[in-house]
C-alpha cells in the first residue's frame, strides 16, 4: 500500500465515517469542544506559551507524517517524546495552568454569588469614591502610585511582599503612602474588602510586547499582576500624571475623574452598565422610602 493509499484510507475510517454516523449528541459534543479550543486560543494568545504550543503543534504534525509515511526510526524517537508528553506541559506552562485554574476557580466561585452582592452599593460606591479622589490628587501633584483592588483571586503571595497594614482607605492615607519620600513609595499597595491591606509590594512584570516603550516598570507591573489575576490596578505616571487602569492583561489610559469613577464602579461590580443603573435606581428608591 502506498502513501496516498493509506492517507485515503485514512480519511475514510477517521472522516467520512464518523461525519456519516453524527447525531445531535455528536453536534453538542463538538460545538463544546470548539468553545473549549476557543477559550484556549484566547488564554495563550497574548502570552508566552503561544510559541511553545505552536512549536508542539508543529512536532505533532511531524509526529503524524512519519506514522503515515512510514519512517520507522524517526516515528519511535517521537513517540517516545510523546509519552512524557503532559509531563512536559506542565513543567513548562506551570504558571500559565495556575493561572487558568485560578481563573477557573474564580468564575464557578462568581456562579455561586449569582442573585448576591459581595459588597452593599454604599460601600462599594464609597470605596470607588476614595479611589478616584486619591488617584486624581496623586495626579495633579505627578505623584507615581500603583494601587491593586483585589476581588475573586486572592493575592496573598504578593501582600506578603510588603509591608501588612489593615487600615481604614483615605485619600490622605493613599498619598502619604506614594509620597515619593515614603519608604513605601515605590511599591504597590494593595485593597482588599474597603481596607489597605498592604503597601510597598511588589508585583510581577508583564513580558507583553504590546506596553508602548514609553512605560516603565509601575505601568508593566500593573498589567503583570491583571495577567495573573482578576484584579484591577490604577496606575499614575510619574512623569506625566496620566491616570490608566490594567484589567485582564490590558492597560487603558487617559482618565479623568469622572470616567476613573465610571469605569471602576462597572468593572469592581462585576455587571454590566445597565445593571448598574438598575441596581442603583432601585437603591435610590429604597432610600425615598
Amino acid at each position: 500500500m502506498n502513501v496516498l493509499d493509506k492517507i485515503a484510507e485514512l480519511f475514510s475510517d477517521y472522516i467520512l465515517t464518523p461525519i456519516k454516523s453524527i447525531g445531535i449528541v455528536d453536534i453538542i459534543d463538538i460545538l463544546l469542544l470548539w468553545i473549549v479550543f476557543y477559550y484556549i486560543v484566547i488564554f495563550v494568545r497574548d502570552r508566552r506559551a503561544r510559541n511553545l504550543i505552536v512549536g508542539l503543534v508543529a512536532l505533532a504534525g511531524v509526529y503524524f507524517l512519519t506514522w503515515v509515511c512510514g519512517l520507522n526510526a524517526l516515528y519511535t524517537l517521537l513517540r517516545a517524546l510523546f509519552s512524557v508528553y503532559m509531563v512536559f506541559i506542565v513543567i513548562m506552562f506551570q504558571n500559565d495552568l495556575r493561572d487558568a485554574l485560578d481563573k477557573i476557580g474564580t468564575s464557578v466561585l462568581r456562579l455561586r454569588q449569582i442573585g448576591t452582592q459581595a459588597h452593599s452599593i454604599a460601600s462599594l460606591t464609597a470605596t470607588v469614591g476614595v479611589l478616584s479622589e486619591a488617584a486624581c490628587d496623586l495626579s495633579k501633584e505627578k505623584c507615581g502610585a500603583l494601587i491593586v483592588i483585589e476581588r475573586g483571586s486572592k493575592l496573598g503571595d504578593y501582600i506578603k511582599t510588603g509591608v501588612e497594614l489593615d487600615a481604614n482607605m483615605s485619600c490622605e492615607l493613599l498619598g502619604n503612602l506614594f509620597f515619593n519620600r515614603s519608604p513605601l513609595h515605590d511599591g504597590a499597595v494593595i485593597i482588599r474588602n474597603g481596607k489597605i491591606c498592604a503597601a510597598g509590594c511588589i508585583l510581577p512584570s508583564s513580558k507583553s510586547t504590546d506596553i508602548p516603550k514609553e512605560f516603565g516598570t509601575r505601568h508593566r507591573a500593573a498589567v503583570g499582576i491583571s495577567e495573573q489575576s482578576d484584579a484591577v490596578v490604577i496606575v499614575v505616571s510619574e512623569e506625566t500624571g496620566n491616570i490608566s487602569i490594567a484589567n485582564n492583561g490590558i492597560l487603558k489610559r487617559g482618565y479623568n475623574s469622572g470616567t476613573l469613577k465610571d469605569d471602576l464602579f462597572l468593572l469592581l461590580s462585576g455587571n454590566t452598565e445597565e445593571e448598574n443603573r438598575r441596581i442603583l435606581q432601585n437603591a435610590t428608591k429604597k432610600e425615598d422610602k
